[in-house]
């Protein structure tokens, strides 16, 4: 799924694909829309997550929170979102840290607590018809000194490796430890040094070529709580677990804030792409982008750009006013990069934040408080670069959403990437009756905007937080329809 490369190259079989789910699915103009039966969900749970579909179907993660501690539940749908199986996963004295769907089977890492300061972090897979193997242990905890391990788990785009890695205190510096497995193999485990105190360290990011090799975007500061840019520094760090060839790259410098930065694999030229947003008055500035070009084979920095937004993007998000005031924008995060064929990023980024209001009211005469928390989730900023990270086009869509003490649900947006087309939907005020809005780009930029779902017709909401892309042309996304709970299945 990474940019614009295509995971299925069969174009006739796609082409007979939609032919006959024409045939038999309801269709929005160029999309087939598939919706779960409602009557046979499980409903016992509250927080769902599509994590991807293979051969077997499509699976769905839930829980009754997000911490998935002591069990998991899977479900299994077919192709056309049937319910098939619906299976509880115990974990005892353990949490869930990542599970993963391949082409064969579901892979789970579960991280389990002993006594005091003892991790085991162990490994198991899941089979078409939901048996589980017998764990097998990645990691233990002998090498663990009184310190809290939170492990990482990064895995290939064709997802037949995975890296585990944490990071240790060594005196003054920082041990990252990393464990190489495949799905059947434990393959191997080193260890590096970071010149640097754990507790001076902020992982923001991190990401694995082809051959496992790993790249982290850090941040290293004394007083993290601090407001000013020259108590902040952040780098780029690569490790090759061949030849132990180390990259650590600094990319700011003591005036300039860097903020909602992300790190991306681009397997189509082998190379590691840092992008975040820079600013000169705070932490919220978001007066342009920085992009680094990271050469996986060679290990060092091929390009580094810093650039300002086009100021007609600037105005058309803050007014024209405020502009010519020479104000920039603020509270962006990037919610997502596409790693693109020609080597370049398309970058996706959101204006969010959180704001808390308060209400004096009179209860006999007695004054009482109230607060709210109120999230807001606005405009959608679209910045396209060429391999040399310089500015292609740029783009806004224009929206506004706010809600109040609901942890902004229903807020954000989905991210649909195909061969020849990036689809952004959201649901489209919030507060009224709202439809499923969609707007489709091609690679120059050009783009169409169009209603998706009908509220008058279909009373639903998408929940941004619990979709997934599942395969190079669909897309599945939990969905409230008319206050009840289901899926949507998007061809393209």
């Amino acid at each position: 799924m990474h940019g614009l490369i295509s995971l299925y190259q069969n174009n006739i079989r796609y082409l007979i694909l939609l032919l006959l789910l024409s045939l038999s699915v309801p269709q929005t103009n160029a999309q087939q829309v598939i919706w779960a039966n409602k009557n046979n969900l499980d409903k016992r749970t509250d927080f769902t997550k599509v994590i991807g579909q293979n051969r077997f179907g499509v699976f769905v993660l839930k829980h009754k929170n997000s911490t998935f501690r002591r069990y998991f539940i899977l479900e299994q749908f077919d192709k056309k979102m049937n319910l098939l199986k619906s299976k509880t996963f115990k974990i005892p004295g353990g949490e869930l840290e990542k599970i993963v769907v391949t082409e064969n089977q579901v892979v789970y890492f579960t991280k389990v607590y002993g006594k005091g300061f003892f991790y085991t972090l162990r490994m198991q897979t899941i089979d078409s018809s939901m048996n589980e193997s017998a764990p097998q242990t990645i990691v233990n905890s002998e090498s663990f000194n009184n310190e809290t391990i939170n492990f990482r788990i990064e895995y290939t785009h064709k997802k037949d490796k995975f890296l585990i890695w944490y990071m240790l205190e060594e005196g003054e510096k920082t041990k990252i430890v990393y464990h190489l497995c495949s799905v059947n193999n434990y393959i191997k485990q080193g260890e590096n040094i970071i010149e640097s105190n754990l507790s001076e360290i902020y992982v923001g990011d991190a990401a694995i070529d082809d051959s496992a090799n790993l790249f982290i975007f850090y941040s290293k500061s004394e007083r993290f709580r601090s407001k000013n840019s020259e108590d902040f520094f952040h780098y780029v760090y690569g490790y090759n677990l061949n030849s132990g060839k180390v990259l650590n790259q600094l990319i700011n410098n003591t005036e300039t804030y860097v903020s909602s930065y992300k790190i991306a694999y681009n397997y189509s030229n082998n190379t590691v792409t840092a992008i975040g947003f820079h600013g000169l008055d705070n932490e919220d500035e978001n007066k342009g982008y920085f992009s680094v070009i990271v050469d996986c084979s060679q290990l060092n920095v091929r390009q580094t750009v810093f650039k300002d937004f086009d100021r007609k993007i600037v105005s058309q998000i803050i007014g024209a006013k405020n502009e010519k005031n020479g104000d920039q924008l603020s509270k962006f995060k990037i919610k997502k990069l596409i790693p693109k064929i020609d080597g370049g990023i398309l970058i996706i980024a959101e204006r969010s934040y959180v704001t808390t209001q308060s209400e004096i009211f009179y209860v006999n005469g007695i004054p009482q408080s109230s607060y709210a928390k109120i999230f807001n989730n606005d405009e959608v900023l679209l910045l396209s670069t060429d391999s040399t990270g310089n500015t292609l086009w740029t783009d806004v869509i224009i929206k506004n959403q706010s809600t109040v003490n609901d942890g902004g649900y229903y807020n954000g947006i989905i991210v649909m990437v195909n061969d020849d087309q990036i689809n952004i939907l959201y649901n489209d005020k919030l507060n009224a009756n709202a439809d499923i809005i969609q707007v489709s780009y091609q690679p120059n930029g050009e783009h169409t905007k169009k209603i998706l779902l009908n509220n008058d017709q279909y009373y639903a909401l998408v929940i941004p937080a619990e979709y997934n892309q599942v395969t190079s042309n669909s897309i599945v996304i939990p969905i409230n329809q008319n206050r009840d709970f289901t899926y949507i299945k998007l061809l393209y």
